[in-house]
């Protein structure tokens, strides 16, 4: 009787315990099903994208959204931030190498309209690269859009809409502010901007350029985009006519006249009331960018062409 028993004991203990042991492989089921997680999430974190910028805009976009360590290169371009102008160099946007970019084993690039040769961005797709070309329009909307675009790319759609209505509010101030100053001054005042000069020969902005868009955030009045668009020679007579107030260019451009002192001793623009003032203004280079910090150089281009007493 005894060991009949005890059969019967252990099948009892046997049948109290199988929902435990049931619900035990289903625990261990979770816990695999949990690790496994876990382990593709972080070789997901360390897929994460590696970014090559062709545009100064582009790169501060990206650093302004808060992912600059996704950046890997950029073109020469990009000067700010600090950061990214450490980046390693591809070159110049307008003449790029598919070897230049590759070498930095990127796995999306982020470029405007303006990336050259088009050759070159195809090889880029064909090896796998990720090419996103963004849209350039050099307007305030247009800095909206394409902070928006990049940030959907990143997937960064939250801090592109908070960057997008910082910028907005940015340069809603400045246009305040340009309104005030030259209510103040009583009248705009005329500019031609030097892209670059050589032997006495001016290259100006006409319209339709970055710099005349610049120019009218600013309240300044371009004379040549009354006769011209993009950008052309300046000729002697042309310079006389037009009769600027002030020059304007950026640091390149003093540097392709050999200083500041030649720009303004130019035969022609002796005769002008830029010449005979001395009034030259040298902006950063990266003020023609249209990025995040339009507001910015739109108050600063103001503060120098209409300066305070």
């Amino acid at each position: 009787m005894k060991p009949q028993m005890l059969s019967r004991v252990t099948m009892a203990e046997n049948r109290q315990a199988w929902p435990f042991l049931v619900l035990g492989g289903v625990f261990t089921a979770y816990a695999m099903l949990a690790l496994l997680w876990l382990m593709t999430g972080t070789a997901h974190a360390a897929e994460k994208p590696r970014v090559v910028a062709i545009d100064g805009s582009i790169s501060e976009i990206v650093y302004a959204l808060g992912k600059g360590d996704l950046m890997v290169g950029r073109d020469i371009t990009t000067t700010y931030p600090e950061e990214a102008a450490k980046l390693p160099s591809v070159g110049y946007m307008r003449q790029l190498s598919a070897e230049g970019i590759l070498s930095l084993k990127p796995t999306l690039v982020l470029a405007t309209k303006d990336a050259k040769p088009q050759n070159v961005l195809t090889r880029l797709q064909d090896a796998g690269v990720h090419v996103e070309i963004v849209d350039n329009v050099y307007t305030p909307e247009g800095v909206e859009a394409k902070i928006k675009q990049i940030a959907e790319v990143l997937d960064a759609q939250t801090a592109g809409e908070q960057l997008a209505a910082k910028v907005r509010k940015s340069v809603e101030d400045a246009r305040v502010y340009v309104e005030k100053t030259v209510k103040q001054q009583g009248k705009p005042a005329k500019a031609l901007f030097v892209l670059n000069m050589r032997g006495g020969n001016m290259m100006v902005a006409g319209k339709h350029s970055r710099a005349d868009n610049m120019m009218q955030l600013a309240g300044i009045v371009n004379p040549a985009a009354e006769q011209f668009n993009g950008y052309k020679p300046l000729t002697a007579e042309a310079a006389v006519q037009y009769n600027p107030d002030y020059l304007l260019t950026m640091k390149h451009g003093v540097s392709s006249a050999g200083g500041k002192d030649e720009m303004l001793n130019a035969p022609a623009i002796q005769m002008t009331e830029a010449g005979k003032h001395k009034r030259l203004v040298v902006m950063d280079d990266g003020f023609l960018t249209f990025g995040p910090r339009l507001g910015e150089a739109i108050e600063s281009l103001v503060q120098q062409v209409y300066p305070t007493e």
